[in-house]
């Protein structure tokens, strides 16, 4: 007759750590599904499986739950990124540097990022707060193009912090447009024309014959 195994109790902090990615992940799928202004905190917390005094005590507010998941959303991301870097030459890279913004920004934990800024225009509280991250994202985000483009041998511009960031605004554009026309075969598009105006700003890009294949 075989003995069952005794319950091993999970540690405090690893139970948290558990209740705590499933609120952020509740939150995402509901702010992807719906919106910002029909996602409140009991309908996250009931998604997600977790009673009402557990969402309280991770997340007390609803601003409190919105900031971690830009914060967790972003860690995705950066980890998103560090996988493209070990599996493309820094030239590669920057090649494709528009289709991996889109990826990012498209997918639906990119649509809850955009969700919870839009929705900061009517909220200072949240508008502060998000600001504040915000802009260490963008310093991060922006640090890992620089090193890649160095690492490609491409020409110091001044301007790159503008050319980057112009990226993001277009995928992001591109990303709520393609949610209300669901046209992703014209978005495809306007990327591929997104990725070929990054050769105006480096022609060291261009791949040698690319020129006459297109004329």
């Amino acid at each position: 007759m075989n003995t069952p195994l005794p319950h091993v109790r999970r540690p405090q902090a690893e139970r948290s750590a558990n209740t705590r990615a499933k609120l952020i992940e509740a939150a995402i799928n509901c702010l992807h599904r719906q919106g910002y202004s029909l996602t409140g905190t009991s309908q996250v917390a009931e998604e997600a499986g977790v009673s009402r005094g557990a969402m309280l005590h991770q997340f007390p507010t609803k601003t409190d739950l919105m900031l971690a998941v830009v914060r967790a959303v972003f860690e995705r991301d950066s980890e998103y990124y560090r996988q493209t870097i070990l599996t493309m030459t820094p030239q590669d890279w920057m090649r494709g540097v528009a289709e991996t913004v889109w990826e990012v920004v498209s997918r639906p934990s990119g649509i809850a990022v955009m969700e919870i800024m839009l929705a900061s225009r009517s909220d200072a509280e949240l508008a502060d707060k998000l600001r504040a991250i915000q802009l260490q994202i963008d310093d991060e985000a922006h640090a890992w193009v620089s090193e890649r483009r160095v690492a490609a041998g491409l020409d110091n511009r001044p301007d790159s912090e503008a050319i980057h960031r112009l990226f993001v605004a277009a995928a992001r554009g591109l990303a709520l447009e393609q949610l209300f026309m669901n046209n992703r075969g014209e978005i495809k598009k306007s990327i591929n024309v997104l990725s070929e105006v990054l050769y105006h700003f480096y022609p060291q890009l261009a791949k040698p014959g690319a020129a006459d294949a297109q004329d």
